[in-house]
């Protein structure tokens, strides 16, 4: 193979991974630490519209300088696990620059039936969490998604009730009213059938030219 035809596989095998590059620099990724508080019925799950950063929580990837975010829609319906369809669910706000999240499911929990949460006695009081997954993205950049799940955790402060205690109570039209929460979202980019593509050509053509300049030393020794 001649020196134009080995530059030429060079070229493309450097753009190729360019490419990949260039469209993962559009991607969201990275862990965003959230707090705020909710109110919880039989029927909903409402956020405080306005949620902060965790105080002292390390925010990484593209949400490194996190300044808070808001929640723009109510969970009703049971509220229950399993697929759902809320677009722009949550908005983070990163030193001005938007990233939202779609929500598309929401995990099963531990309490039987329908119910997307999950509940642990912790000594006098109850731990409950919910567990969220979709997509999230610049708000720029819409088209390009990256999966994203999220954990949300709270303490009740129930003075000895137990889980079942805390489920009968809701169960029978009490509400939780204004209880605080954390929650941890994680983004992860997948890229698209296309991208691996190219990535897979920038690859094989870099290993190709090395193998053809092992075998030109090979020759020349």
């Amino acid at each position: 193979m001649r020196l134009g035809q080995l530059s030429l596989m060079g070229l493309l095998a450097v753009g190729s991974i360019l490419s990949v590059n260039s469209a993962f620099a559009d991607t969201v990724s990275g862990t965003a630490n959230i707090a705020g508080s909710v109110t919880v019925t039989k029927d909903t799950i409402a956020f405080n519209p306005v949620f902060m950063p965790v105080p002292g929580g390390i925010d990484t990837g593209s949400f490194v300088g996190l300044t808070g975010g808001t929640v723009n829609a109510v969970l009703t319906g049971g509220p229950k696990f399993g697929a759902v369809d809320y677009k722009d669910f949550l908005t983070f706000d990163v030193g001005g620059t938007k990233i939202d999240f779609d929500l598309t499911y929401i995990e099963k929990g531990n309490a039987g039936d329908d119910s997307p949460f999950s509940f642990a006695q912790v000594g006098s009081n109850v731990m409950v969490g919910l567990s969220l997954d979709g997509a999230s993205y610049y708000e720029s950049s819409p088209g390009t998604t990256s999966s994203t799940s999220g954990v949300y955790s709270t303490q009740l402060l129930v003075n000895g009730a137990s889980v079942a205690d805390v489920i009968a109570s809701v169960n029978a039209g009490n509400a939780i009213v204004g209880q605080s929460y954390s929650a941890t979202f994680t983004a992860s980019p997948t890229p698209e059938p296309a991208s691996w593509l190219l990535m897979s050509a920038g690859l094989l053509g870099a290993g190709f030219i090395a193998r053809r300049k092992a075998q030109a030393l090979k020759t020349n020794a």
